[in-house]
């Protein structure tokens, strides 16, 4: 008799296939209940390690033994089978369909019933994690001589009228951002509280600062009339109030009014002085005003908003070619533009470019003293590595708008490039305090304090940033990385299961979800197992270099992808933030380090050349 033979005869092989569908349903069902009772992830891993120790000695247990009606006997090898054995095989062919139905049915209620519910708890966890995170984390200490300028109140008939008092609220706030040791919270995150009713005090502790100054506008014909009012954050008096009825066509003069008496209304209770021409007259045009203000905000959502941006731009100039503040704002755009194009369009990028230093020296020309242009033009030199050009803008920038946000996070890049880490970090923290709900400035700093191993506190600036902006695929992914770089590998299990989730859920294909998370799921099995680096780096074709930039004691790897970003150019300061990390800090004398620097306008000890 053969051995396949005996083996079929004896039961063998029978018994392996039920006890190797059994274990997989028990190992599902695990699966399933145990996190209903948050059992550690020990028990679930014992019962697999316990299962494939007991499949050997089930294989010899049904080899040495047979079943028969008269109970358990030892099998006598050759001997002529039992008259029980026919019915014995067919007993477990039985089980075998059982468990084979019980299966298959345990896998569709799964992936049809269960799994979805799963996967929504699990989004629904994190989420709420984030907006946790973000709701107990510790305000900012108040300055006594800080403002929030709120959303201006559309009063007016027509809804569309609503770019009308969001353009009040703006210029009032970039006005008093100019004045002198007042410190003003920037637009982004004043905006993001629009149209929620909250508690003076709230608003006050949520944003940081002493003072309130809300107000409204009615718009009839050419007819406007603005109201605003001062109040306390701590106790919620009223400490000025006034009105002003205006003809449209003096807009800009209404602006500088307003924001000069406001000023002059904060010079006893902060000490300190106001500017009645704070506001300047950029446009005539109010369709231009209009379009640009809707540039900015499609500016700030970045991704599809940075191309919508430039056409808005482009159709506000082409109204008034003289409006400096939107030639300025084309710059900025056209700047961040190579960050969102697909890898086939990145041959633009040059031109892009051109374009954009192009409109920056324009606003220059129109308007010498416009901070926004110095702030562009600064970013732009700074990704195009001229550094020394970059710093004098920033130099300019920071002595026009000393609390300008978006001054600290372009420049932010400038220090980072510059090896100066803890002066890039403090640059970052600024920004965040002045900006407390800009997802690209918490992004920013998250960024930099990953890559000086501080893991704790990027996570927390990454969850901030992300509970603000959670289809941000920067943001995902820096959050992402300093959870598998702090080792919290579940939460980062989590994670990947929430986004999975929401790319179904928009209707994406499991295939196509496979290849979006292919990624992060190679880089949640290496960190759990090392030894499949090489392994996931060549399954991922092109994209493995990459995993370097997450694994980077691979230095030969990391060295690699920085030299080909470099030789790219196409990543703006990304490549030489990288190098300048504490990542390389063991590696500063290493041949290929300064050849880099050298490659990326330096001299072979890192200064501007």
């Amino acid at each position: 008799m053969t051995l396949f033979a005996e083996l079929k005869r004896r039961n063998v092989i029978r018994m392996a296939g039920l006890y190797v569908v059994g274990s997989w349903l028990l190992v599902q069902v695990a699966g399933t209940v145990l996190p209903m009772f948050g059992a550690p992830d020990w028990i679930g891993r014992s019962v697999v390690v316990l299962l494939a120790i007991g499949f050997v000695p089930a294989l010899v247990f049904a080899w040495i033994f047979e079943l028969t009606p008269g109970g358990i006997r030892r099998d006598e090898g050759a001997a002529p089978a039992s008259a029980g054995a026919p019915q014995t095989a067919q007993r477990m062919n039985r089980a075998i369909v059982a468990v084979l139905v019980l299966a298959l049915g345990y896998f569709a209620v799964d992936k049809y019933v269960l799994a979805p519910k799963r996967e929504a708890a699990v989004v629904a966890a994190v989420e709420k994690q984030e907006a946790t995170r973000v709701a107990t984390a510790a305000p900012a200490p108040v300055a006594d001589k800080s403002i929030a300028v709120m959303p201006f109140l559309n009063m007016s008939d027509d809804p569309k009228q609503e770019y009308f008092s969001d353009g009040m609220t703006e210029e009032i706030l970039n006005a008093l951002a100019n004045v002198p040791r007042l410190e003003v919270t920037a637009r982004t995150s004043v905006f993001a509280l629009k149209g929620k009713q909250l508690d003076v005090r709230e608003l006050g502790k949520m944003l940081g600062v002493a003072y309130l100054l809300e107000g409204s506008v009615r718009k009839a014909g050419d007819e406007v009339r603005i109201t605003a009012q001062l109040i306390r954050t701590d106790n919620g008096f009223h400490l000025w109030s006034e009105t002003y009825d205006r003809k449209l066509q003096n807009v800009f003069t209404l602006q500088a009014d307003l924001a000069g008496a406001i000023a002059q209304a904060l010079q006893l209770p902060l000490g300190i002085g106001g500017d009645a021409a704070l506001v300047s007259q950029r446009t005539t045009d109010p369709q231009a005003y209009a379009l640009y203000l809707q540039a900015r905000s499609a500016y700030r959502e970045r991704g599809d908003g940075v191309q919508r941006s430039i056409d808005l731009y482009h159709a506000a100039l082409a109204r008034d070619p003289t409006f400096a503040p939107a030639w300025a704002g084309l710059c900025g755009s056209l700047n961040v533009l190579p960050y969102y194009l697909p890898d086939d369009e990145k041959s633009r990028v040059p031109k892009i470019r051109l374009d954009a230093e192009a409109a920056g020296k324009h606003a220059l020309e129109l308007a010498p003293d416009l901070a926004s242009a110095h702030i562009m033009l600064g970013n732009l030199y700074t990704n195009e590595w001229k550094w020394a050009l970059a710093e004098q803008h920033f130099q300019r920038a920071q002595a026009l708008a000393p609390n300008d946000p978006e001054f600290y996070f372009a420049y932010t890049d400038w220090l980072a490039a510059q090896g100066r880490t803890e002066e890039a970090l403090q640059a970052a923290k600024r920004a965040v305090d002045l900006d407390p709900m800009a997802p690209m400035y918490r992004n920013l700093y998250g960024y930099l304090l990953h890559y000086s191993k501080r893991y704790d506190e990027a996570i927390a600036q990454l969850q901030a940033g992300y509970a603000l902006a959670p289809d941000n695929l920067y943001l995902w992914d820096n959050l992402f990385t300093s959870y598998i770089a702090a080792d919290e590998l579940r939460v980062a299990d989590r994670f990947v299961a929430a986004e999975r989730s929401k790319l179904l859920a928009r209707g994406m294909s499991e295939s196509e979800v496979a290849w979006a998370l292919a990624f992060p799921e190679a880089i949640n099995e290496i960190a759990r197992d090392p030894t499949l680096y090489g392994e996931k780096r060549k399954a991922l074709g092109a994209a493995g270099e990459r995993l370097s930039f997450n694994f980077p004691s691979h230095i030969d790897d990391l060295f690699g992808m920085v030299r080909e970003q470099i030789k790219q150019h196409d990543t703006g300061v990304d490549p030489v933030t990288l190098l300048r990390s504490p990542l390389f800090a063991d590696y500063r004398s290493d041949p290929r380090y300064k050849q880099l620097l050298l490659e990326a306008g330096f001299d072979e000890n890192g200064n501007i050349r």
